[in-house]
């Protein structure tokens, strides 16, 4: 047994899963992969252990979009995988789906508010409920830091509605809306600046402006950005759909495997 077993080197990981070698450096860092030996020179090695490990790490972190709940998720799974927690991993793995599923029904209900944006539609019934939200309210929703939040008002994106008894910034469930939209246009690659622009010609009643403000040419090609940030969640879900097999993978690994 002991003379086939396969021993990788940093560069063939790399190579293997199209990343530069620092990532895979990076990932051991982090605890993401089970620390490497190392051999007679001192340089890593790593064993197929570590080729399935690397394969969640690329199913959780291999796609543009994430947030802070998602992140989490994914680097939980990380974590007991590196220890070889396998059921504990297991679970994890049902929730980061399940976190993922709720995200894409975000994504779902902003691309209706942003064809009702466009075509100046308001749209009242946003929220859970209606009441006055807190920054913490809003960033646990989106799945953003307060500091975001902050940031978005530091940059003239949204105003809060009203301030409450102890001074704390109060906004609608409405504005939530607008914040919905805002969230999913900078997960999309555009600018402060340029959604700042779409969101001035929509407050001062230019609705038709506001794809040309995005350097978007045509109603439809605006439209599409919502697609397309639902499209890479999607290809998210079917990727952490992937990992519940792969740690059936590691978990039939033989003791000779387990580096």
């Amino acid at each position: 047994m002991e003379k086939n077993k396969k021993i990788y080197k940093v560069i063939d990981l790399a190579r293997m899963y199209g990343v530069h070698s620092n990532t895979i450096r990076l990932y051991e860092k982090l605890g993401f992969i089970s620390k490497a030996k190392r051999n007679m020179n001192n340089y890593r090695i790593f064993g197929e252990l570590h080729v399935l490990q690397i394969k969640v790490c690329r199913c959780i972190f291999g796609y543009p979009f994430t947030n802070r709940h998602i992140r989490n998720a994914g680097n939980k799974i990380m974590w007991l995988i590196s220890k070889k927690q396998w059921d504990e991993a297991g679970q994890n793995t049902d929730c980061y789906i399940q976190i993922i599923e709720q995200e894409i029904k975000k994504a779902q209900k902003a691309c209706e508010m942003l064809q009702n944006w466009a075509n100046s539609t308001k749209n009242n019934e946003i929220f859970l409920e209606k009441k006055m939200l807190s920054r913490k309210d809003i960033a646990d929703y989106l799945g953003v830091t307060t500091e975001t939040i902050r940031n978005w008002e530091r940059n003239g994106l949204i105003l809060p509605e009203k301030v409450g008894a102890k001074g704390e910034k109060l906004y609608s469930s409405t504005d939530l809306g607008r914040m919905h939209i805002i969230y999913m246009l900078l997960q999309s690659g555009y600018s402060m600046a340029s959604i700042h622009r779409s969101i001035s010609m929509y407050d001062k009643g230019h609705a038709e402006l506001v794809a040309s403000s995005l350097d978007c040419q045509e109603y439809d090609e605006f439209i599409s950005v919502g697609d397309r940030w639902l499209y890479e969640l999607n290809k998210l879900l079917k990727a952490a759909q992937k990992i519940p097999s792969i740690i059936e993978e590691m978990k039939n690994l033989s003791d000779d495997y387990l580096l």
